[in-house]
C-alpha cells in the first residue's frame, strides 16, 4: 500500500473515475469464463488456508512450460518475485538494470540494500538490445535485470544475445510476462535455455494475458534450486490465495482462447500504429499489446481532458518527457482513441 506517495504505474482507475483507461497493459478481452468461475467457486474454499506449495498451480504450470516442477515458485503477483529475487541476491555487487525499465527492478534494489547501475537501449536504435550489450563488465555485477518483451517499448530481446549474457556467468533475470502476448511466444526455447543455464531467471505472470491483475498471480522458474529456494524464503507464507490458485490452473486451460485474443490484439496493434504514424506521432515497433510513443505536445493532459487515460512515461529513466505509452484495446475502444487523438493533435 502507497502511503504519502504517487501512484508510479499505470491502471490509475481509482484516482481518474470513468476514464477509458488505455494506460495498463492487460488483454482487453478481460478475463475468461472458466477462469473467473474458478476464482468464484475458490472463495467459498477460503476458509481455509491456501495451499502453501501451491501444488496444483506449479504442476500446471510446469507442463504449460516444459520444465520441472522443481523449478517453479510462485508469488503474489510478478512483482513480490522481483522483490525476493533482489533479496536473495549477494550483497557485494551492484545489479545491472537495462533501462528504460519497469520501475519495480529498481525499487526491489532499493529496498534489499543493492546498489544499481543503468545501461540505457538506444532511441535511434528503437531501444532493441544489441550486441553491444555484451561489452558491459559482466564480472562487476551481481545480477543482470531485463524485460522480453520490454514494457514500456514492446520489443524482446534475441533468444541467442540472451543466451551469450548467461553465458557470463551472472545472475541474469529476464522478466518475460508480455511473452504470451506476442505473435510468437517462446516457451520452448526458453525452457531449453533455462535447463542448460542455472543462473537465469524467467519472470511470468497470469496477469497481462488472462486480465487478472487484481488476483495477483506469478511465478518465476530456475534450474539453481538453492537459489530458488533463497528466493521463496524471502516471500511470506500463504502469499498466494486460493481464489488465486484456483483462477491460474483454469487459466492454463484456455489456451485457445488466449491464441484467438492474441490474433485480434496484434491485427489492432498494427492499424492504431499505423494510423498514429499518419498523424506525426514517433510510434515504436512493439511485438505485443501496447505501443510506445512519443509527442511534442502533452499529450497525456490533452487525452485525459477527453476522458482517456494513457501511461506518461516521463518517470522511466531513458525515457523522458514526450513519451507514452498506449495499451492495445477492444476495436471500438480503439477507434475511440483515434478519434480523439485526431482531435488533440489537430
Amino acid at each position: 500500500m502507497y502511503i504519502d506517495e504517487q501512484n508510479p504505474h499505470g491502471g490509475d482507475i481509482y484516482t481518474h473515475r470513468g476514464c477509458l483507461d488505455f494506460s495498463a497493459n492487460i488483454n482487453p478481452f478481460g478475463m475468461p469464463a472458466a477462469v473467473r468461475a474458478a476464482a468464484e467457486s475458490a472463495v467459498a474454499q477460503s476458509v481455509a488456508y491456501p495451499d502453501p506449495a501451491c501444488r496444483a498451480l506449479a504442476e500446471k504450470i510446469a507442463l504449460y512450460e516444459g520444465v520441472p516442477r522443481r523449478m517453479i515458485l510462485c508469488g503474489n503477483g510478478a512483482a513480490e518475485l522481483i522483490y525476493a529475487f533482489a533479496y536473495a541476491l549477494p550483497k557485494e555487487k551492484p545489479v545491472l538494470l537495462i533501462c528504460p525499465a519497469f520501475c519495480e527492478y529498481a525499487a526491489a534494489c532499493s529496498a534489499a540494500d543493492l546498489p544499481f547501475a543503468q545501461y540505457f537501449l538506444k532511441r535511434e536504435n528503437g531501444f532493441r538490445a544489441d550486441a553491444d550489450l555484451l561489452s558491459a563488465d559482466f564480472a562487476a555485477y551481481g545480477a543482470v535485470m531485463l524485460a522480453s518483451p520490454n514494457n514500456p517499448t514492446g520489443v524482446s530481446i534475441d533468444l541467442s544475445l540472451l543466451e551469450e549474457m548467461a553465458k557470463r556467468g551472472v545472475h541474469l533475470f529476464c522478466d518475460m510476462c508480455f511473452d504470451d502476448l506476442t505473435d510468437t511466444p517462446r516457451r520452448e526455447e526458453v525452457s531449453r535455455l533455462l535447463l542448460r543455464y542455472p543462473n537465469l531467471v524467467v519472470l511470468k505472470a497470469f496477469t497481462k494475458s488472462f486480465a487478472m491483475p487484481g488476483l495477483r498471480l506469478g511465478y518465476a522458474m530456475c534450474a539453481d534450486g538453492e537459489f530458488l529456494c533463497r528466493m521463496s524464503q524471502k516471500t511470506q507464507g500463504w502469499n498466494v490465495s486460493l481464489p488465486a490458485q484456483a483462477a491460474g490452473v483454469a487459466a492454463l486451460s484456455c489456451g485457445d482462447w488466449l491464441c484467438d485474443t492474441v490474433r485480434v490484439i496484434s491485427a489492432e496493434r498494427r492499424r492504431i500504429a499505423e494510423s498514429l504514424q499518419a498523424m506525426g506521432l514517433a510510434v515504436y515497433a512493439s511485438e505485443t499489446d501496447f505501443l510506445l510513443v512519443y509527442a511534442k505536445c502533452d499529450l497525456y493532459s490533452r487525452l485525459l481532458a477527453r476522458g482517456i487515460l494513457v501511461r506518461d512515461c516521463a518517470n522511466y529513466p531513458g525515457l523522458g518527457k514526450g513519451f507514452y505509452r498506449i495499451a492495445v484495446r477492444l476495436p471500438g475502444e480503439n477507434d475511440r482513441l483515434l478519434s480523439v487523438m485526431k482531435e488533440v493533435l489537430s
